[in-house]
């Protein structure tokens, strides 16, 4: 796509309404096989996107002619980023756009509970000092540093915590993740069947408690970062295509 088209592309993909067909639903844990996350949040917000919405995002990141997408990266400690297929295994390309990030926060930010949006004495999310410091947090946009990822079959994230993201300048901070999924469900061409967002705390146990959350066209899973181990299950069919985005925060100050 010439630089042009992607820019008339990007100029009006999401520039429509939301979908009148969107709902929202808050994951009870103490209602699942995973009780040890009771009082943590996620969430799922389907028909968030239209389909063409999804098929234009897609389209949007997609290289030329084709050609296939960057090996994803794992954050080590020192903060570098190194290749680690025995623990992520897919493609990713992150593409930088505040048009899109701040028309997917202006989707989901009418859903979000009240007390999600501010954070006032959460230490679940946040952890225990901003809440000894009487701090609030009030979401303020989603990085534009977006994050598409195309898993083929085979690929997978094996369990892992969404690490926090730390603006130096502004002083925000991430502390939810907000995944879209772009494709999935059974039926149609671009079924995918596997590739759940698996919730646990054994991942290696068969038998262990867990929170599958299967990829839908359309829609979007936030969760908080801290503490929720989660991980891509592989895919046995078909390719998905989804997108992660940190949800960053900034503190309100009192006047």
């Amino acid at each position: 796509m010439a630089t042009s088209d992607k820019a008339a592309l990007e100029s009006r993909v999401l520039s429509g309404p939301a979908p009148v067909s969107a709902s929202a639903r808050v994951i009870d844990f103490k209602e699942t096989e995973v009780k040890e996350y009771a009082g943590y949040f996620a969430m799922v917000i389907n028909d968030i996107l239209t389909p063409e919405e999804c098929a234009e995002l897609i389209l949007l990141v997609q290289p030329a002619e084709n050609a296939p997408w960057p090996s994803a990266t794992m954050t080590a400690y020192n903060g570098s980023q190194i290749l680690d297929p025995s623990s992520r295994h897919c493609g990713r390309i992150i593409y930088n756009s505040k048009v899109v990030a701040d028309r997917l926060l202006n989707r989901i930010l009418p859903h979000l509970p009240p007390e999600v949006a501010m954070l006032d004495s959460a230490p679940d999310i946040t952890s225990q000092m901003p809440v000894i410091r009487k701090e609030k947090w009030k979401i303020s946009r989603l990085n534009e540093a977006l994050k598409f990822l195309k898993y083929e079959p085979g690929n997978y994230f094996r369990p892992h915590c969404d690490a926090h993201y730390e603006d130096k300048e502004t002083g925000e901070k991430s502390f939810l993740t907000a995944h879209f999924y772009f494709n999935g469900g059974n039926g149609g061409e671009d079924s995918v069947e596997g590739g759940v967002t698996r919730f646990a705390v054994d991942f290696a146990d068969p038998n262990a408690g867990k929170v599958d959350v299967n990829p839908k066209a359309g829609s979007v899973l936030i969760f908080q970062q801290r503490d929720m181990y989660h991980e891509g299950a592989g895919v046995d069919k078909g390719i998905k295509y989804t997108m992660r985005a940190d949800a960053m925060y900034k503190q309100v100050r009192e006047l």
